[in-house]
């Protein structure tokens, strides 16, 4: 008998939608009855009306943005889905494309070894007590070979518990040795990354490197609390505390172990009777549907991608598990969010140039033009832009005045940038009024 007197033979499950009800009772000695995962009845009303999602939802259970199309998710008895089932009972996630996402990398673990990129997970929330927790404590039982939850871990033990390893990162907001941790993280997502280190021998000090290449998930207070180079190899998923419609079932590891182990050797039958179709669909990298990501993104994308094409293939619900897949990914990397300061100013001076003659002032002037057409700028921000990007000032006599030390910016130059170096999503044109004879681009040089 266990602790809370019940059979070690049985186990207890909830509603795989988290819905707070009534103990199911399954017989671990039947793993048949295991598997057939019990669904909501919808019977009678239709999937996408509100009394179908209300009863399947009930009682209290909020639907996220993006709710999940009831119907389908009955119907999808994929190893996806079941892992995503699983969370979903545990943690509210604000989008509902989330559980899809964290599932397919929970599988992805599995496979590292036979992929080139791996995407970190990266929960943060703006307080405490919103999931990132619990969402680490379900992955420690599900993904492969995790280490526990590590909190303020050491440079040492990140690069020489890496290989062969998944971490699981807690409370990174507390850690006082970021940026030292910093180049284990930032060479970590790629296969060749190693970082070198003086380790010590019988003769001595030897610099050794070590590979670093491991799946993480990091949790904690706030979206910057990672560097922008490392928060640049995540998915970065928004959490929220819950209101008290959307509570989730309480996760007791004590209770679920059982259930958990069942469903990681689940994950770990389909990775090895599924493992050569996987790297065949992963080394012909023909997913379309993340072209329209920048280049890490895909980097990164791509385990997930083959892995829902081989879960998928030939099955009716491929095509809206590729919608859900990237609209997860368009979420959690962030692509669509406001310009950087940078942009924004190389944009702004791309608008005031003119092909009739090179931009030419110091950063005052500049910051000066820029007011003129309704934009205020810090010329100090203006002067770090144009540094950043090797611009340079010279002595040039403007207007018959004095020589001073002035940036020449040429339309050209402007808009090689902008194209280069301005994601798509930020290239909105800057509205300016049009120059006026004392503050327009026209100089001597």
């Amino acid at each position: 008998m266990t602790q809370d007197n019940r059979p070690e033979d049985v186990m207890e499950i909830r509603s795989i939608y988290g819905i707070v009800g009534p103990w199911k009772k399954i017989d671990l000695s039947t793993l048949d009855e295991v598997e057939e995962t019990p669904t909501p009845n919808l019977e009678g009303h239709s999937a996408g009306s509100d009394e179908a999602k209300t009863q399947a939802l009930e009682p209290g259970i909020a639907p996220s943005n993006n709710p999940p199309n009831l119907a389908a998710v009955a119907k999808d008895q994929t190893i996806i889905a079941e892992v995503a089932q699983f969370m979903r009972r545990f943690v509210f996630l604000p989008d509902d494309s989330y559980y899809q996402l964290v599932a397919t990398w929970v599988i992805a673990t599995h496979l590292h070894d036979a992929v080139d990129y791996v995407g970190y997970l990266f929960a943060h929330s703006p307080e405490r007590q919103s999931g990132k927790t619990t969402l680490l404590e379900i992955l420690d039982l599900l993904v492969c070979n995790s280490t526990g939850l590590l909190v303020s871990p050491t440079e040492a033990v990140m690069f020489r518990m890496a290989h062969g390893h998944t971490h699981l990162l807690d409370e990174v907001d507390s850690w006082r040795d970021k940026d030292e941790l910093k180049s284990v993280l930032n060479a970590g997502y790629k296969k060749s990354g190693v970082v070198v280190r003086c380790d010590k021998n019988s003769k001595g000090f030897k610099p050794t490197a070590f590979r670093v290449f491991a799946p993480r998930a990091l949790a904690g207070i706030g979206l910057s609390i990672l560097p922008e180079t490392t928060l640049d190899r995540t998915f970065a998923i928004s959490m929220v505390r819950q209101k008290q419609i959307e509570k989730r079932e309480r996760f007791r590891p004590r209770v679920m172990n059982h259930e958990a182990a069942i469903l990681k050797a689940k994950i770990e039958n389909w990775v090895k009777a599924n493992s050569g179709s996987f790297a065949t669909c992963y080394q012909k990298g023909d997913f379309s549907y993340l072209n329209k990501f920048s280049d890490r993104t895909i980097d990164i994308s791509e385990p997930l991608a083959a892995i829902l094409e081989v879960v998928y293939s030939g099955t009716a619900g491929s095509g809206q598990a590729r919608d859900t897949l990237v609209r997860a990914i368009a979420s959690t990397r962030k692509e669509q969010t406001a310009p950087s300061p940078e942009h924004r100013i190389l944009k702004i001076l791309q608008g005031l140039a003119t092909d009739q003659g090179p931009l030419i002032g110091n950063a005052s002037e500049l910051a000066a033009m820029c007011g003129n057409y309704g934009e205020s700028i810090d010329q100090h921000l203006i002067s770090q832009t144009l540094r950043k990007y090797e611009f340079k000032p010279k002595s040039i006599r403007k207007d018959g005045g004095d020589p001073l030390y002035r940036y020449e910016l040429s339309k050209a130059r402007l808009d090689e940038l902008v194209d280069r170096w301005v994601p798509q999503s930020e290239s909105d044109p800057v509205q300016t009024k049009d120059a006026s004879p004392e503050t327009g681009p026209a100089g001597d040089s």
